[in-house]
């Protein structure tokens, strides 16, 4: 009995510094985005990666249905493929071209203070925020590219009929852009209905501009 309770004790103990850990981290994370003033460049990354995410999965949608060859797996490993790839070009790209940036700043930090920021918060938030700006960017486009082939995953394994796999797909990704630019709208204050709108029609346009062009394919 006492064995059972030492081995309960410990895991609550275990789990109580876990939860500890994790609350310092968040802690230290919001610490240095706000250090840096960072917020705003994070969601910049996470819309526009988004976005692009979305409107690749939309042209490849489009191209299919375009060409009458609405093959499921195509249009998911076409897909899974272009967001891989903007994945790691984000990444790669954010990362380099932030810590350019971020650096540059702390130079000019220095020679204004006249000593040196190396072991400082300062440069350590750098490291971090340029690491957090980079995983956002690779991060976004995959996540809302999977969303939106979610119906063609389905209709890979016959759970969903192609043609509902199609609609299903354009009203994800419709919901998406709609759900970018009221994010967007909440940041600045802005009037929800209009900005998500405007995201929307972006990508509407596309779906018919695809249905039209198929007429004639």
């Amino acid at each position: 009995m006492s064995k059972d309770t030492d081995s309960i004790n410990r895991r609550r103990r275990n789990k109580g510094n876990g939860l500890a850990l994790n609350n310092s981290l968040l802690k230290n994370l919001k610490l240095y985005v706000n250090l840096l003033n960072a917020g705003g460049i994070l969601r910049r990354y996470f819309i526009m990666n988004g976005f692009d995410g979305i409107m690749t999965v939309m042209g490849i949608i489009m191209g299919s249905y375009m060409t009458h060859s609405l093959d499921p797996k195509f249009i998911v490993g076409a897909s899974i493929g272009a967001s891989i790839a903007m994945s790691i070009s984000g990444f790669v790209g954010a990362f380099i071209t932030e810590r350019a940036e971020r650096i540059r700043e702390i130079k000019d930090l220095e020679r204004s203070l006249f000593t040196s920021l190396e072991d400082s918060v300062l440069k350590q938030a750098v490291d971090v925020v340029t690491i957090l700006a980079a995983l956002i960017d690779a991060f976004a486009p995959m996540l809302f590219s999977v969303i939106s082939v979610a119906p063609f995953i389905l209709a890979i394994y016959s759970i969903v009929p192609i043609d509902y796999a199609l609609i299903g797909s354009v009203t994800l990704t419709s919901i998406l852009l709609f759900s970018l630019g009221a994010f967007l709208a909440r940041v600045s204050d802005e009037n929800v209905l209009k900005y998500g709108l405007c995201m929307l029609i972006s990508g509407l346009l596309v779906s018919l501009i695809g249905v039209f062009l198929g007429h004639f394919l």
